[in-house]
């Protein structure tokens, strides 16, 4: 659990409420995006070694993270929740009262360019590093942030070929909705962003694929050259 969350900047208060307004784009949120992200955290979390302490960038309302309320408490890991979006995180602190989380997780919000916590066992983008203005350099600095052994991970969804349809509709599905979609993300754009970082893919693992697209698993290191 984190040793002193008083102390993280950026922390959010437990009593913040959540609006109206935000609770109606939480639940839009959730709906569409936590019942699949859910499988994601929980397949990076089995990997973690028991008392990790983890960066995790986008925690968004924290809903994905609270299914996965058993691993976390079982494994006693201690997560730091970043994300930009103020009722996000309102909604966040409310779902981890609920599924029993305040202990082990701590909302902060910030700029993942911006953060100086750590180190950290593991720094885990959940379809969020390529939401990034600059995923290239969000890497490098959280890189900087990992303990002597750490990694990073990354669960992203891939298409397989170019579509300008889908370029496109991200953006208008992100101003129908209020939820950023990212861009349409392709898989040598990916590995692009950790090679420009000095970061080293080691792993990238299919969970589920379709005809046109995968959703997938990265794990990455700092070489120890660097």
């Amino acid at each position: 659990m984190n040793d002193d969350p008083a102390g993280v900047p950026g922390r959010m208060p437990s009593s913040a409420r959540v609006p109206v307004r935000s609770a109606v784009r939480a639940w839009v949120y959730d709906r569409v995006i936590a019942g699949m992200t859910a499988e994601w955290y929980r397949q990076v979390l089995e990997r973690l070694p028991t008392g990790a302490r983890i960066l995790d960038v986008g925690i968004g309302t924290g809903a994905a993270l609270a299914r996965c309320a058993d691993l976390v408490r079982a494994k006693e890991l201690a997560v730091v929740g970043l994300d930009i979006d103020r009722d996000y995180l309102a909604c966040c602190q409310a779902a981890l009262g609920r599924s029993g989380l305040t202990g082990h997780v701590t909302p902060v919000l910030g700029s993942v360019y911006d953060h100086r916590g750590g180190p950290y066992d593991a720094v885990y983008f959940s379809a969020s590093l390529m939401l990034l203005p600059d995923p290239a350099a969000a890497i490098a600095h959280v890189a900087s942030l990992l303990s002597e052994n750490g990694r990073l991970y990354s669960t992203q969804t891939f298409h397989h070929r170019r579509s300008a349809l889908l370029e496109w509709a991200k953006p208008l599905a992100q101003h129908v909705t209020t939820i950023h979609f990212g861009r349409v993300t392709y898989e040598h754009e990916f590995r692009k962003a950790f090679a420009d970082a000095g970061v080293e893919v080691e792993e990238l693992t299919t969970m589920r694929s379709t005809r046109n697209s995968s959703y997938r698993l990265a794990v990455a290191r700092v070489p120890e050259s660097a």
